[in-house]
Formats: C-alpha cells, structure tokens, sequence
C-alpha cells in the first residue's frame, strides 16, 4: 500500500476554514509513523486536466489563485491511479477535494475533479472503471462528467440527496450497499472517492472508526475481480478524528 502525498498539499490558499492543511498534514504524519511509505508526486499537466474541463473554467479556476493547488491535487490522483494499474494499491492525501466539480462548474471547495482526471488518464489502459464514493455529498460533479459512458459506473451510497433519505439509513444497510456497488459490473479497476464526512461525529453521524475499516475490506474483496488493482483518494471529511478515520479504512483497504 503507498500513500500518494507531497508537503507541498499543505499550502495555504483561498479556502473555507474547514478545509484547512491539517486534513493532509496530520493523517500523512500518523501514515508515516505507522510504517506506510509516502510517495511525492508532482502537478497534473495541462493536457490531462483538459480531457475533463473546459478552457473558461480552467482558467476561472487559475484567477481565483487555486490553479496550482488543484492541479497538485490532480497530479496526485494520477499518480495513485498508475500505482493501482500496476498492481500497487494507493491511498492519495489529496486537497482542495474534487467531487463536486463537472466539465465547467464546481463548487462544494472543489476546483478540478481529481478523481475523473485520474481514470480519464488511465482509461485506455483500464477502460472500464467503478467508482465508489462514500463521501457523505453525492458526487455530483463526477456524476455529470461520466453520464452516459456505459464503461464508467459510479455508486454513492445514500449521499444527501433532495429528498434526505440519508436521514433514514443506518450503517448496515450503507455497509451493504458498498458491497452491492460490484453486482452487474466488471471493472478493469476501482477507485474510491473517499470522503469521511459520514463519520459518527462529523456532519453525517453516521460510520464509526470500524464501519471504516469494513469498507476498506469489501473494496479490496471486490477488487479480486480486476487483480487488485484499486486506489482511493480524499475527499470530504472535517472532524479532528479524519486521520483516525483514514487509518481504519486504509487497514482493510490494504
């Protein structure tokens, strides 16, 4: 297991408090005293992050002074899912997160979706993908890029939604639903938008430390059926505990 990460991810830029570098800083401290090896990375290239965003946003995105960050961000995730390709899971320390972000619109703290430019440059190697997100937001912004590719299929258990039926879900059922995101679908790999706002004492009140962990398994059962080959990278998540979080879900996504 490698953990996708640069000190560089922890820069200051324009952002809403919560979304501080703490959220990649002390879970990438923790990783690394508990033994995971830390690869640096660098930016996403120009080339990659226009497969997925239009010119007028890109450049949006440069004048608001997030274009280095949010290429960072991206350059991570591609690098997580090469690592994935080749047999290596990764885990990627990834901010501003990117979810929320479609080809020309993005907002929830997102700029670029990481997560879309990563399969997007992995594609033709791996041309059929799933994507489980488990952010407590519906993926929305992933969602618009890949509607309509049949060889894209995205699973966003119980997210808030328009009607709020998250309010009516409870871990075991959520649990399973994960595990039910491979049924009629062979993917080539599997990457996880990994958000841990749904924890018990962040926004979501839903998931303990555990339920983290039961994910991270369920993924790595189900990756067996493309040799392994999976990667994850953060998305939300805000309490004090994230790290504690990232760990239970890295010990059984490893």
């Amino acid at each position: 297991m490698k953990i996708v990460y640069s000190d560089k991810l922890a820069a200051r830029y324009p952002a809403n408090p919560v979304e501080s570098p703490d959220r990649v800083a002390l879970p990438a401290k923790l990783l690394r005293e508990c033994g995971y090896e830390l690869v640096d990375f660098g930016p996403a290239s120009i080339e990659d992050i226009a497969r997925v965003h239009g010119r007028e946003h890109i450049e949006l995105v440069r004048k608001m002074g997030l274009y280095e960050p949010a290429a960072l961000a991206a350059g991570g995730a591609i690098t997580a899912a090469e690592l994935a390709l080749a047999g290596q899971p990764a885990f990627a320390l990834l901010r501003p997160p990117g979810h929320h972000a479609s080809a020309n619109r993005a907002w929830g703290m997102c700029c670029f979706n990481s997560m879309a430019i990563a399969i997007k440059r992995v594609q033709p190697a791996a041309r059929r993908a799933l994507i489980i997100d488990i952010d407590l937001h519906y993926g929305d912004g992933t969602a618009s890029i890949f509607r309509g590719d049949p060889d894209v299929k995205l699973v966003n258990p119980w997210a808030v939604d328009e009607s709020f039926e998250y309010l009516n879900m409870d871990e075991s059922r959520y649990l399973m639903q994960v595990e039910d995101a491979f049924l009629g679908f062979e993917p080539d790999i599997v990457a996880v938008s990994a958000g841990f706002d749904t924890y018990l004492q962040d926004w979501g009140g839903l998931l303990r430390l555990e339920d983290y962990h039961k994910i991270g398994r369920s993924i790595r059962e189900g990756s067996k059926s493309c040799k392994g080959r999976r990667f994850a990278l953060l998305e939300g998540g805000y309490h004090p505990d994230l790290k504690w979080c990232i760990k239970s879900f890295l010990e059984g996504f490893q």
